[in-house]
């Protein structure tokens, strides 16, 4: 199936494609000048069923698949970048080296997912199931994680400088040496996790949760724990 045929299947109401092989596809600028369904650049692909379809190095970025349905897709070495993705399920998905800057991740699905070494800088995750997440090595500077679940991630050498996590839930999980500086840990429930912060230029960490989180030096912090 080549990028014209999806839209225009979509257009006609059509929204399962899973399974659906899209690697290497430019999803952004798809031609659609012919087609009297679609306007150029509208990029409109909400709701759609891309369920482990193969989106390989795919150019899916400003397009909108909010509510879509991703899970276990393969998105590795592709550009989301500024795509919305709001409330869409990506449990599951390899999305190893993509391009997800200033992505709209805002209450998505994405559990289970790897996210290795993912730009993921200024995006709204506000919200977002990360929980069992592998994020390691990702660069999320700038980026809204408040009220976020990332129960059991693993954030190990991740950049999480100027991010926002205020109120997020990082129970059981694992940031090893991260790059806190300037990071809002106001209201951030950090029991059982284990996290350097000895270097770490932190705000708001006097409303942190900490209960049973063992600190670099082996020690075990209980602030706040009930």
């Amino acid at each position: 199936m080549d990028v014209e045929e999806l839209y225009r299947r979509y257009a006609a109401g059509e929204r399962d494609f899973s399974g659906v092989d899209l690697s290497s596809a430019n999803l952004n600028v798809a031609n659609v000048e012919d087609l009297e369904e679609l306007q150029p650049g509208q990029n409109e692909l909400s709701g759609i069923n891309l369920r482990g379809a193969n989106l390989t190095r795919a150019n899916l970025s400003c397009v909108n698949l909010s509510d879509a349905d991703l899970s276990s897709a393969q998105l590795s070495d592709g550009d989301l970048s500024e795509a919305n993705l709001s409330g869409t399920n990506l449990s599951n998905a390899n999305l190893f080296y993509t391009s997800l800057i200033k992505a709209d991740l805002s209450g998505a699905d994405l559990s289970g997912a790897n996210l290795n070494c993912t730009q993921l800088n200024c995006a709204d995750l506000s919200g977002a199931n990360l929980s069992k997440t592998n994020l390691a090595e990702a660069d999320l500077s700038g980026a809204d994680l408040s009220q976020a679940d990332l129960s059991g991630a693993n954030l190990e050498e991740a950049s999480l400088a100027e991010v926002n996590l205020t109120g997020a839930c990082l129970t059981d999980t694992y940031l090893g040496e991260p790059l806190l500086t300037r990071a809002n840990l106001t209201g951030v429930n950090l029991s059982e996790a284990i996290i350097d912060l000895e270097l770490a230029n932190i705000s708001g960490i006097e409303g942190a949760i900490f209960c049973n989180t063992i600190m670099s030096d082996g020690s075990t912090r209980n602030d706040h724990c009930e």
